[in-house]
């Protein structure tokens, strides 16, 4: 993960620059299109893949992670400055509290739906891969006898080895499985930035701008 430092740094410092000339709406729209890629970049996962071939991936997802966090933080600034937020210490702790608390609530719900997504989806195609490897089916015969033979020099006999190929092929099964319901993950996520860029579009205009002599609202 260290080859992300240097995007986050780059497109932060971009997106801040970006904050001064442009509607924050276009910016964390901006970000939220540039991770929905970085997820369909990943659609084509495979069991084979190593950590290189997350690398494009990776830095561009860290470039649209840069952006939407420093969009949605300036949005945060902006908005609290147009409520009122900061005018006294009591709302500054309310619009805190709100904050922090669709926050958390938004990290452990997104993450629980996440792991259910995960789990159906495997269960799903486990079960649709299995109903391929029928008993008798040249193709699994082919294969158990294939993974049989190579475990036979470290098994007492023939029918161990077969026991332990059905062992191993019921394993590469679950790894295959696992490995579409990833995919259909980084699929869903994909789906999500691009209702958030929708959203993102129907907010109403920002009031104050960062490069704005004063907070007095644009006529």
């Amino acid at each position: 993960m260290l080859w992300l430092v240097a995007p986050l740094i780059l497109a932060g410092m971009i997106s801040v620059k970006l904050l001064r000339r442009f509607d924050n709406r276009l910016v964390l729209g901006l970000g939220f299109a540039v991770m929905a890629v970085a997820c369909l970049l990943n659609v084509r996962l495979t069991s084979a893949w190593a950590d290189n071939n997350f690398l494009v991936s990776q830095i561009v997802m860290g470039c649209g992670l840069a952006l939407s966090f420093t969009g949605l933080v300036a949005l945060l600034v902006q908005n609290a400055i147009a409520a009122g937020g900061l005018s006294n210490p009591f709302n500054l702790l309310t619009y805190s509290a709100f904050v922090h608390t669709v926050r958390l609530f938004g990290g452990e719900s997104g993450s629980a739906l996440m792991q259910r997504l995960v789990s159906v989806r495997e269960k799903f195609h486990s079960n649709m891969i299995g109903l391929h490897l029928d008993s008798g089916d040249w193709l699994t015969d082919e294969r158990l006898k294939t993974l049989a033979g190579g475990l036979m020099p470290n098994s007492s006999g023939a029918e161990e080895a077969h026991s332990r190929a059905l062992q191993l092929l019921g394993g590469q099964v679950r790894i295959q499985a696992y490995t579409l319901a990833y995919a259909d993950g980084f699929i869903v996520i994909a789906f999500v930035a691009a209702l958030a860029i929708i959203l993102t579009a129907l907010m109403r205009p920002i009031k104050y701008y960062f490069d704005a002599p004063s907070l007095d609202a644009p006529k």
